[in-house]
């Protein structure tokens, strides 16, 4: 409910501004991983990209920064349809629940845990982009793969973290 009543107001506020140049954008990433996303153009074909993001597969909260090279899809439709791959890299602390099971006596005792681990790791990223200059807005898909370090002895690979965004140019 709060997301779409979120995304209704930026849409709205959107709608009323004019198109500008696409030098920055800000907005929201919905997915497996939730962000507040901000990217800024460095160069005509590459940007660099920052994301705070909630949730993901253990909960938590991570700051993400990776660079991305845009290229335009070859389409005689738009030209407002654009490719894009990078890789950065991730901080932040995650809150994994565990099941431990002990004896206590002759009886197995499960008991559920939660804790907090410190994260870090080096994420890819593959999407394409959208870009709506009468609204000034983007969309977009993107799935981004990541290794990450946490805890003493801990890594893991995610190949799937898919998600939506919706940006506002400026």
């Amino acid at each position: 409910m709060i997301r779409t009543a979120i995304l209704f107001c930026f849409l709205l506020s959107a709608w009323t501004l004019h198109a500008q140049e696409y030098k920055n954008s800000a907005g929201f990433r919905f997915g497996k991983t939730d962000g507040l996303t901000y990217k800024r153009f460095i160069t005509e074909n590459g940007a660099l990209e920052t994301m705070l993001g909630f949730g993901g597969y253990d909960g938590g909260m991570q700051a993400y920064a990776n660079y991305q090279w845009y290229q335009p899809v070859p389409a005689h439709i738009t030209q407002n349809l654009h490719f894009y791959y990078g890789v950065g890299g991730h901080m932040g602390y995650i809150r994994p629940t565990r099941t431990v099971d002990y004896y206590e006596g002759d009886i197995i005792v499960s008991e559920t845990q939660q804790r907090t681990d410190y994260v870090i790791g080096v994420d890819g990223i593959l999407g394409v982009e959208y870009r709506i200059f009468s609204v000034p807005m983007t969309v977009g898909m993107e799935i981004k793969p990541f290794f990450e370090y946490y805890g003493l002895q801990y890594t893991r690979v995610r190949f799937w973290d898919f998600g939506f965004s919706v940006k506002y140019i400026f």
